[in-house]
């Protein structure tokens, strides 16, 4: 076993040691039993005078935060936009979590736009989550083929537009211990309306070649103990997605997912965040729908789909602080790859990012965050990216 297996290998066993030691160290409740102390302690800036609320209070705890920006990333280049997030609470309930309409929009320089909204409500004393993310755009995208060593070259550009809605609704657990369970519907409609001089989408036989319309339906588990939502100190968060896309989709395939983040406070505001992520797809999957490693929220960096596959998994890291006042800093790294299954998984072909970024506390209450990141590859590629929220 050569150096860098090992170190590798080295690297998972931290994260499982750090992610159940985060399990064993915190007597924290499950989110739906959450004590009127430590939401008090959480989205209260007073937290000694929580006995002398009202249920009323909830309703005025209302904050709207709008930004304009220009960004830089592998797959938009520079890009103009703005975007928001806007907090409420959907009832009078002390314990109920805060609702968010997140919404945004960028026009890039080679043409590129997008429009989003994404409504995430909690209700009935959090027994009832709904989110409905909705999004349109064109997209100049790239497709240099599958696996973890496709060679890189100039004409791997198509043109897609895309419109995709997905509605998720999650309930306390009727059959499964999880904190909430939940069914999925999704619908997404994508073409390529160019596909410049790809020659690998000139082949019809390649799974979505001239777009696809999709009609998802799955299952979702949560599991939920962070202590805030949007600046977690401590806590975990986990998440299983199964999605069946059956006829009458275009193209008949399965997706699981598995998201798994955990959270250690040195001292307050001062945290580790650990995030495992893994996805695999099963049947005739489209080429734009495979398992995609890079982006904005993982291994920052890569561009967002440079190596694709039927599994990916992925591990990263961060450090968060605040230095001066409502600024802070983060400082993150991450490796992954993708196969063509989970046995196919090499660890001598891995993908590696690293990088920093400055943050701006745009919501003291809520404590949410304006984030600004450069990643940098193993390969010498970088990415600037710009949004609101944590990576995860």
């Amino acid at each position: 076993m050569t150096q860098k297996n090992i170190c590798i290998r080295v690297f998972y066993v931290i994260f499982l040691l750090f992610y159940f030691h985060t399990a064993r160290s915190q007597d924290i409740k499950k989110l739906d039993s959450i004590t009127e102390d430590v939401i008090d302690d959480v989205y209260t800036e007073v937290p000694k005078q929580r006995f002398k609320k009202k249920e009323s209070d909830s309703l005025s705890r209302f904050s709207f935060n709008a930004f304009p920006y220009i960004f830089s990333s592998p797959e938009t280049k520079l890009a103009f936009g703005g975007g928001g997030i806007m907090i409420l609470y959907a009832g009078k309930g002390l314990d109920l979590r805060p609702s968010k309409v997140e919404f945004g929009g960028y026009y890039s320089v080679n043409n590129q736009y997008r429009i989003n909204i994404n409504p995430q409500f909690f209700f009935f004393d959090n027994k009832l989550y709904v989110e409905m993310p909705t999004s349109y755009g064109f997209f100049v995208n790239r497709y240099w083929g599958r696996g973890d060593s496709t060679p890189d070259y100039d004409d791997a550009e198509y043109a897609i537009e895309t419109f995709d809605i997905t509605l998720s609704t999650q309930v306390p657990p009727l059959l499964f211990s999880a904190d909430r369970t939940g069914l999925i519907l999704s619908y997404e409609d994508s073409k390529v309306v160019d596909k410049r001089s790809n020659e690998l989408l000139m082949n019809d036989s390649l799974p979505g070649s001239n777009g696809a319309k999709l009609f998802g339906i799955g299952l979702n588990l949560v599991w939920d103990s962070r202590d805030n939502l949007f600046y977690p100190n401590s806590g975990r968060y986990q998440s299983i997605k199964i999605l069946a896309y059956p006829e009458p989709s275009d193209y008949v395939y399965s997706m699981v997912e598995f998201d798994a983040r955990a959270y250690k406070a040195f001292s307050e505001d001062r945290v580790l965040a650990v995030n495992l992520f893994v996805q695999t797809v099963l049947g005739d999957t489209p080429f734009f729908k495979l398992p995609a490693l890079g982006g904005k929220n993982r291994m920052r960096g890569y561009f967002n789909g440079r190596y694709v596959d039927n599994f990916y998994g992925m591990l990263q890291a961060e450090y968060r602080q605040y230095f001066w006042k409502r600024f802070g800093f983060v400082a993150f790294a991450g490796m992954g790859n993708v196969s063509n299954t989970i046995l196919d998984y090499r660890f001598d072909t891995m993908k590696y990012s690293f990088g920093g970024g400055l943050r701006y506390l745009i919501n003291k209450k809520q404590k949410v965050n304006l984030r600004m990141d450069i990643g940098i590859t193993g390969d010498g590629s970088t990415g600037i990216y710009f949004g609101i929220q944590e990576a995860f």
